[in-house]
């Protein structure tokens, strides 16, 4: 179902911007700090923090000299009073992994904090260090792992938001990169982590046959492993979902009923946070009117084949609802355009690699001025939202509609979540419309679409990236844009 609503205007603040700020800088909006707003930039390995006031208005830019070179991997985790940044540098063959604490002023507090050390080979990759963080920021985990003579090595350090070593684990497996892959771990807040092993019958590339999920207790030395039974059926990449007041972790892939064959609908399972044992699982068809609804042609039993799933929302009655784009890309050698297919989710192992990376970043990608033979063109269309109950049955399902492509820059593509409460806003920008133009879709929790009047600019110009924004109120987001080849960020109070 779709409805129209009337609300008031939404207020529009834009930034000031910065010569220095052009596109080829990383960013990553940190949110409010106090009663101003800070941004990560790193511009030509120069790292800087800036503050902007109310209005948008650069207040300072602080400069991070304690950064040393060939730094990577920046993290930040926010509290209400201080932030760390965890970053990851190179001296020779040693990969140093350090913390500092920033105070509300967004100026460093005392001396970087080492958390960890490792040495590399030449040949290897020197992106080593994960960390993730709880859903109450209570705990922190630091992770690594290397392949090395078929054996993968996984090495965790657990702390607290005083950053005292909590706990630490060593685990060495055999393993077979031409079929198996694991997923990146999830961590609960009372420090328990999960992560999924999957295992392929055949061959890379193909579907899961086998799933097997590893739960780790703080001080306890070994891991806890279950076999989540497939039966015939055959999966995608799983997704992890930590669901702390429900004390679940939530695993959701989209499943296959045969080799070579189209997704036919959504595969859950829910692991009890202590790492007992899992208590159910559920394989959920997708009903020919879900089909029809995203596709009617006549290929329509293809339409969800390119789904990959983008959130998961949980719910207080231990429900939770998934959204999943419609995304693809083609590659264009000599002329002739090669259809292939990312996931977000899961790492890889490269012939050459000593280290697992991810192998689809769905982030900003600055700009690349350099000519090259071949050339990407990025799709990103309709989204799929399923609202799945406690006992793991489709409650209902929805579509929000939109077509979106562009060529060797994905970066105005896709869409952000505004979590509002009531409802769960989703922005865009309009597929015909110009790109200070963003579509502003709502779904609420029986699953009605709800239109609202699309977020205009009174300047003209700029150029919008919705799925890099961050929500930073109650009913507040900033979202990055281009402003003549600068980068500026707009404030939305909605």
């Amino acid at each position: 179902m779709l409805s129209e609503v009337n609300t008031q205007a939404q207020q529009m603040t834009f930034s000031d911007y910065s010569k220095k700020d052009t596109r080829d800088i990383y960013f990553e909006i940190l949110g409010k700090f106090d009663s101003s707003y800070v941004i990560y930039k790193n511009i030509r390995q120069k790292h800087v923090l800036t503050k902007y006031d109310k209005n948008m208005h650069i207040i300072e830019n602080i400069p991070l000299s304690f950064v040393p070179d060939r730094t990577f991997n920046i993290d930040f985790i926010s509290y209400r009073d201080y932030c760390y940044m965890i970053y990851q540098y190179q001296r020779n063959s040693i990969i140093y992994c350090k913390a500092m604490k920033l105070n509300l002023s967004a100026k460093p507090v005392g001396e970087p904090v080492l958390l960890d050390t490792t040495k590399i080979s030449i040949l290897a990759d020197n992106k080593i260090y994960t960390t993730i963080v709880s859903e109450d920021k209570q705990r922190i985990l630091v992770y690594k792992r290397q392949f090395k003579n078929e054996v993968l090595t996984l090495a965790t350090r657990l702390y607290n938001a005083d950053l005292s070593l909590l706990d630490s684990t060593r685990e060495s497996v055999k393993f077979d990169d031409r079929k198996e892959v694991y997923s990146d771990l999830a961590l609960g807040n009372n420090g328990y982590f999960l992560f999924a092993k999957e295992t392929w019958k055949y061959k890379r590339k193909d579907n899961s046959s086998d799933l097997e999920v590893i739960v780790h207790k703080p001080g306890v030395d070994s891991f806890r492993n279950y076999k989540l039974k497939l039966g015939s059926k055959l999966i995608e990449e799983i997704v992890i979902k930590v669901d702390n007041l429900n004390k679940h972790y939530i695993i959701n892939a989209f499943y296959y009923g045969q080799r070579r064959g189209s997704i036919e609908g959504l595969f859950t399972s829910l692991i009890d946070m202590n790492g007992e044992a899992p208590i159910r699982a559920a394989f959920n068809v997708f009903s020919d009117s879900l089909r029809y609804k995203l596709n009617s042609s006549d290929r329509s039993r293809f339409v969800f084949d390119n789904l990959v799933i983008r959130n998961t929302i949980v719910k207080k009655n231990g429900g939770f609802v998934v959204s999943a784009e419609d995304f693809y890309t083609e590659t264009l050698y000599n002329n002739a355009w090669n259809r292939q297919y990312y996931s977000n989710t899961l790492p890889y192992v490269n012939s050459y690699d000593y280290y697992l990376s991810n192998p689809y970043y769905y982030g900003y990608r600055p700009f690349d001025g350099t000519r090259r033979d071949e050339s990407n063109r990025y799709y990103y269309d309709d989204v799929v939202v399923l609202s799945v109950d406690s006992s793991l049955k489709l409650e209902w399902n929805n579509i929000i509609h939109k077509t979106q492509y562009d060529v060797d820059n994905d970066n105005f593509l896709s869409f952000a979540n505004m979590n509002a409460g009531g409802e769960v806003h989703f922005l865009f920008l309009d597929k015909d419309r110009q790109k200070q133009v963003i579509s502003n879709q709502s779904i609420s929790p029986t699953g009605e679409v709800k239109r609202y009047p699309t977020l205009r600019s009174n300047e003209t110009g700029y150029g919008f990236m919705p799925r890099l924004a961050k929500q930073t109120g109650a009913r507040q987001m900033i979202i990055p844009c281009v402003y003549l080849s600068y980068i500026a960020f707009a404030k939305i109070d909605f």
